[in-house]
């Protein structure tokens, strides 16, 4: 049996890490069925089994690996059918594109996010997500959400997936593969917490439409939180 074990706000089907997402893509884009073991910022102990306290985790019989980019790579290897990443060159690539991708999409959409990651979890998580983001960031979580600043971050860090999107109809090509899944575990991260930094009609919109649709055809609609 494989198990996934992921982040979850106060309602246990609200999952919005974007590194487990990249998991969960990957996993239906392989067609491997799994059982979702989603736990709160404070569920250290329940990750005791893999040596570190950082989810996602994946759990496939007596395998248990961490890191979503680890975790793409065991799949290929155990489940080498609809790879994820290919040969060593596209790995090498790929690791580029998560490199990129770090240091442009995660602040930018930290800003818009973070009051509302705080609000979706129960109270002892949001105290530790206080606590430990703010020793992060320096300041208070009010103090570092800045909405504007992110929407307009996030559209620069939009215009070269926006012009390849254009072009073709996946980041990895003709079909969807490991680029797509890194990058859309973002995607996901913003909408099942109520946002939508792009336009529905966009390039990048028609993409995560079809990533959403492509997912929800393997494991059913995705919960998503209610917008006050």
């Amino acid at each position: 049996m494989r198990e996934l074990f992921e982040l979850r706000g106060r309602e246990p089907e609200l999952l919005f890490s974007p590194y487990c997402w990249r998991v969960r893509l990957a996993l239906a884009h392989k067609g491997l069925d799994f059982v979702g073991r989603p736990l709160r910022f404070t569920d250290k102990a329940e990750l005791a089994f893999s040596g570190q306290q950082l989810v996602p985790v994946l759990r496939d019989g007596e395998t248990v690996v961490h890191d979503s980019l680890a975790i793409l790579r065991y799949l290929d290897e155990r489940y080498p059918e609809r790879p994820l990443i290919g040969d060593e060159l596209a790995a090498s690539r790929l690791l580029l594109i998560e490199r990129f991708a770090q240091f442009s999409l995660p602040l930018a959409l930290l800003r818009l996010l973070v009051l509302r990651i705080h609000a979706s979890l129960d109270p002892v998580d949001q105290a530790y997500f206080r606590q430990s983001r703010e020793q992060r960031f320096g300041m208070s979580l009010e103090e570092f959400a800045d909405a504007g600043a992110g929407r307009e971050q996030f559209e620069q860090a939009l215009k070269p997936l926006e012009a390849l999107l254009a072009r073709q109809p996946w980041l990895d090509g003709a079909a969807p593969g490991g680029a797509d899944f890194l990058i859309g575990g973002f995607f996901f991260w913003a909408w099942c917490l109520g946002e939508q930094p792009w336009a529905e009609d966009s390039a990048v919109g028609v993409w995560f439409r079809r990533l959403l649709a492509g997912y929800e055809a393997h494991k059913g609609p995705v919960y998503r939180a209610v917008r006050p």
